[in-house]
């Protein structure tokens, strides 16, 4: 009994505490709130040109230039050829003079996504770098200068920092910086990505942050997710920095939930005193210097941070395997000498297939509540009660094959001896941290850090007797339950809305293999520390027990609703109109089967496989399930087309076509003909779905002009050209979707009517 209170003690306090926090610095959250509803609540959603947009930026420089900062506008045509994108930009550029004229820079970004208010992506963000320039601003002291960045259109292809790189006075005097995003609107932003040559700044973050959440298996995650934020633009310039995000409660992430009342008090001050620390911190740090290598960092229990280069790594990993086949031989000599070798073997089988039960167990488990409801993904909005299920289904399965193994002869019996535990995981812990050293080395002290515990722990102490290798058991579970628990904890409540957000059905192995491989770490040293020497007295009440646990989680599970208003469902609906024609086409697409739209909605919606017919790429919602109709038009759109001329060149022809919006909040899009690629082109462009496109978001009101050179065609050939114009839905989606459990993003589109080309004079190219 003394164990287990011992064990599950050191499971709940270790990995969860954070009462010993270093203080904050002098970060007010009231002023970082104020900034927060201002921007979100009163100004609302700030895509790319629009006036909320520009209302927006001047309260900015306002706060800025109060603080006593130096303010200017970067206002641009930022272009992007990896894209073929353009967008017309404004960024806000601050600086606070140093002693020295090189700069550590705050970044965020001030725009929004069309559908959200953008509390937390990026308010937080903004709001943190102002009132941080505020209290930086009352120092005399200052070594470095200070920038301020604030950039335009990173929801439109991070265009803010593809024009930011190329302004001359930040590239020269930029030499670190923070980047402050959010993915969430809850818990401590976590240090998620790191960029090149900062090893000195991670330092200062682990040894000054006063809230310290983070680590580097995040940059192996975030690497092979579909994401990105300004700090990959600026990454690429090999400017170092630090990259935070709030990423707890990230259902309300570009949705019209993004509200300024769900952004959490806490993720406001805990974020604004890790950026002020953090600034005041490399005043005495020499913030020109560069390392060659990334460092490893984690926090733990959210009080203290560790950051170490790539030689204490090597050496840990070397150590960690070293000890660990050192620790195997001498727990397998044990074994052996106690069962047999073939007793062993036997008992290696049959844990094997009693992780292939547990496993399986929790991915039936998962299949049954899916095909019990009448949605893809039941657990969408109450994933613990899922997990809840998967953990005590496993178990079950477990204990039924352990029990089964009564069945086996006597002589297949092998003798209780927690060493036994060991023996099959010290050789699977040996495997896991040599495959994440070659795949994932950023995580890879993640393996490591327990491994070599344990292979310190039963190196030096004799792995015969029972006490104290349960007792070396429970010191291996603090270390992995400490590196695992909370972290594995704020995973898989981030995965699951993330998986929410993907255009497929989630597979329902997902889950369970994200809890089999937190099991293989923390579930043997449990097992060896807490497992009874002697058969228990009365297995039964075991069984009962797991029976009705198993029972209980499922019909919490089945009774959860599948989505709710502030967990809702992620839908997507679309329209296109073609210059002539009589109809709009209209699609709806979701990762749930039903169509689900309100009575006044168009008639006619049918599920479809195929694109639909239309003049420009336009393609299918990648969604599984989409549904489409046709409707009377759209009415007018919001752009037309001033001028097209063309004209002949010694070998080919150019085309020159002006665009002007009658909103700023749009995006042109101008087509080559099929299986045309301009030779040369103002705008920059790249193939979409066949098409050479060029595309260019919030174009001035005077319009825009795209002149492209084709070879090797005659100017009647460029008839073939198409002009796309596309608006978002924004804030204020068609009536007849239904808001209380979903939410939805789309746009419309109008392919605009040319007029008859102007044939201009030939060309004295």
């Amino acid at each position: 009994m003394r164990r287990a209170v011992l064990a599950i003690s050191i499971l709940t306090v270790v990995p969860f505490t954070a009462g010993c926090s270093r203080p904050g610095a002098l970060f007010s959250e009231q002023n970082a709130r104020a900034h927060v509803n201002m921007l979100a609540d009163t100004l609302g959603s700030r895509a790319v040109g629009t006036h909320a947009n520009s209302l927006a930026r001047e309260y900015i420089i306002e706060q800025l230039k109060q603080s006593g900062f130096e303010v200017r506008v970067q206002a641009t045509d930022a272009r992007r050829r990896d894209l073929g994108l353009s967008a017309r930009v404004s960024n806000i550029i601050a600086v606070l003079p140093g002693r020295r004229r090189e700069a550590f820079g705050l970044l965020s970004h001030f725009d929004s996504v069309p559908e959200a208010a953008g509390a937390g992506d990026n308010a937080l963000g903004v709001a943190v770098s102002l009132e941080t320039a505020r209290v930086f601003a009352a120092r005399t002291d200052r070594e470095w200068s200070l920038f301020v960045l604030v950039t335009d259109a990173e929801e439109s292809g991070l265009m803010g920092a593809a024009a930011l790189v190329g302004d001359r006075d930040v590239t020269d005097r930029l030499r670190a910086y923070i980047n402050v995003e959010a993915i969430g609107t809850a818990g401590v932003p976590v240090l998620f990505e790191t960029g090149p040559g900062n090893g000195w700044l991670t330092a200062a973050w682990a040894a000054h942050a006063p809230h310290p959440r983070g680590g580097s298996y995040a940059v192996e995650i975030y690497k092979r997710l579909p994401n990105d934020t300004d700090f990959s633009i600026l990454k690429t310039h090999d400017v170092p920095g630090l990259n935070f995000a709030a990423v707890g409660d990230s259902y309300a992430y570009h949705t019209p939930r993004d509200r300024a009342d769900r952004l959490s008090p806490r993720t406001i001050r805990t974020m604004g005193e890790n950026a002020a620390a953090i600034v005041d911190a490399v005043q005495r740090i020499d913030i020109t210097q560069r390392t060659s290598a990334e460092r490893t960092f984690f926090d733990i229990g959210g009080t203290v941070a560790v950051s170490y280069g790539p030689v204490v790594a090597t050496g840990i990993a070397c150590a960690a395997i070293l000890f660990g086949l050192m620790a195997w031989v001498r727990v397998m000599r044990v074994v052996v000498r106690t069962n047999g070798l073939g007793r062993w073997v036997l008992m290696a089988v049959w844990t094997a297939a009693a992780a292939a039960a547990v496993c399986g167990a929790m991915v039936g488990m998962l299949w049954l509540l899916r095909a019990a409801r009448q949605v893809y993904h039941p657990w969408y909005a109450y994933p613990g009660r899922m997990m809840a299920l998967l953990v005590v289904s496993g178990a079950t399965a477990g204990w039924a094959l352990a029990r089964a193994g009564r069945l086996l002869p006597a002589r297949a019996h092998g003798a209780r001896h927690p060493a036994i535990a060991w023996s099959f995981t010290l050789p699977t812990w040996l495997a896991l941290a040599a495959a994440a050293l070659w795949f994932a080395p950023a995580a890879a002290y993640l393996w490591t850090l327990p491994l070599l515990a344990a292979g310190v722990v039963f190196t030096v102490t004799p792995p015969g007797r029972d006490g104290i290798v349960r007792a070396a058991s429970v010191v291996v579970l603090a270390v992995t339950g400490t590196l695992w628990l909370r972290e594995s904890t704020e995973v898989v409540r981030f995965v699951v809305p993330v998986m929410g957000r993907f255009p497929f059905i989630t597979p329902v192995f997902v889950y369970p293999a994200m809890l089999g491989a937190i099991g293989i770490m923390v579930a043997p040293p449990l097992i060896a520390a807490l497992a009874p020497a002697r058969p228990l007295v009365r297995p039964s009440i075991l069984t009962a027990l797991l029976l009705l646990a198993t029972t209980v989680a499922a019909g919490l599970a089945y009774i959860a609703p599948a989505y709710t208003r502030e967990r809702p469902l992620r839908r997507h609906v679309r329209a296109i109109q073609e210059a002539a024609g009589t109809n709009a086409i209209w699609e709806v697409g979701s990762v749930e089967p039903g169509l689900d739209l309100a009575e006044d909605a168009p008639a006619g919606f049918v599920p479809v496989g195929e694109p639909a017919s239309v003049s420009v790429p336009w393609g299918r919602l990648t969604f599984p399930f989409v549904f489409r109709t046709t409707t009377p038009p759209l009415g007018p759109p919001p752009a037309y087309v001033s001028s097209f001329t063309t004209s002949a060149l010694d070998k080919g022809a150019e085309a020159s076509i002006t665009v002007v919006p009658e909103f700023s909040d749009v995006t042109l899009l101008f087509l080559a003909p099929e299986g045309q690629t301009p030779a040369r082109s103002n705008l920059p462009g790249r193939l979409r779905a066949g098409r050479w496109t060029a595309a260019f978001a919030a174009p001035p009101a005077e319009g825009i002009t795209w002149r492209a050179s084709f070879a090797g065609v005659a100017p009647d050939s460029l008839a073939g050209i198409h002009v796309v114009v596309q608006t978002p839905w924004g804030t204020h989606p068609p009536a007849w979707l239904p808001q209380e459990r979903s939410v939805w993003t789309g746009n419309a589109s109008w392919v605009l009517r040319l007029p008859a080309a102007v044939a201009a004079p030939p060309s004295l190219r």
